[in-house]
């Protein structure tokens, strides 16, 4: 009865879900972010902003330096998520993200359920055990080829391969946040929030998709493609963007370096974020742990 009722209740939501998608998206995720108006002094901005990339194979890895060089002439800085093994190959690289002022979160050492590198595992599939190896040896690798120690991660395919045993895991290791779930699956409006005693940075949902991620994936051509037309992915980011200073939120969104470093629309995104950056803090996520919440333990 028990497994009746809550296939049930998964049913009701999935339809819920997509009459929120096909009726009225924008306006559902405009009322999400509304829950936060006034709650967050966002050192002293009306909103918060995080830039990330993940470098999940290695032509994401290959575009870093190129990467790099637009990133210079902005005043801002990233979250790199990095895999282990492709630390391994290009030292280089890596060490460069961190000369320059980015962060690189933990990635897993192989990033299982990569065609590349560990295509017949899944991270959530695997064993506690498996999970920590995987966390433990692509930290040994940052420490021993970067000098360097991640203390915040980011799950393989985030939402899709996502397990509450990573937060254990991590506060075992000694790591301080997340960035490993979605804003419209969490209990606090897209705010960071306390999983477990890390810190979760939720990665924002697509103004047009609520319930899915806004990121280069989900957007363009090598992915599933819902926003290629022209202009169209740079006008949702604007609107995520104003979303935020609106109502006194946090945005947090990821792209693939191979997708976006030749997209005209990449140097329009990072302009208006320059344009913005009276009314929005744009920082790391170390830099948001350090100011927010490592001072008020301290």
């Amino acid at each position: 009865m028990e497994k009746i009722i809550k296939e049930s209740r998964r049913l009701k939501n999935k339809v819920i879900r997509e009459i929120i998608t096909l009726m009225f998206p924008t306006q559902y995720l405009k009322l999400f972010y509304k829950n936060n108006i006034n709650k967050v002094n966002w050192n002293g901005k009306k909103s918060c902003f995080t830039l990330s990339f993940d470098s999940d194979f290695r032509k994401d890895v290959e575009e870093i330096p190129r990467l790099l060089d637009i990133l210079s002439l902005y005043s801002f800085k990233a979250s790199f998520a990095c895999i282990g093994k492709f630390i391994e190959q290009y030292p280089k690289i890596h060490s460069r993200i961190l000369e320059e002022g980015h962060e690189i979160l933990n990635h897993t050492y192989t990033h299982p359920d990569n065609e590349e590198l560990n295509k017949n595992k899944k991270f959530n599939e695997l064993s506690v055990e498996e999970q920590k190896y995987e966390i433990e040896k692509c930290n040994e690798v940052c420490k021993k080829l970067l000098n360097y120690k991640p203390i915040g991660f980011r799950i393989p395919h985030f939402g899709r391969l996502y397990s509450k045993n990573i937060y254990r895991i991590l506060k075992e290791v000694g790591y301080k946040y997340s960035s490993s779930t979605l804003a419209t699956k969490t209990p606090n409006f897209g705010l960071p929030f306390n999983q477990d005693g890390l810190i979760e940075f939720p990665l924002s949902s697509c103004p047009m998709h609520p319930f899915g991620v806004f990121d280069t994936w989900h957007s363009l051509k090598r992915g599933n493609g819902k926003h290629k037309k022209i202009g169209e992915f740079y006008a949702l980011f604007k609107k995520l963007v104003d979303f935020g200073i609106t109502n006194n939120s946090y945005i947090n969104v990821y792209f693939d370096p191979q997708d976006i470093i030749d997209l005209r629309q990449f140097k329009q995104i990072l302009d208006y974020l320059e344009e913005k950056r009276k009314y929005i803090w744009i920082a790391t996520y170390k830099d948001i742990f350090e100011e927010m919440y490592d001072k008020k333990r301290g």
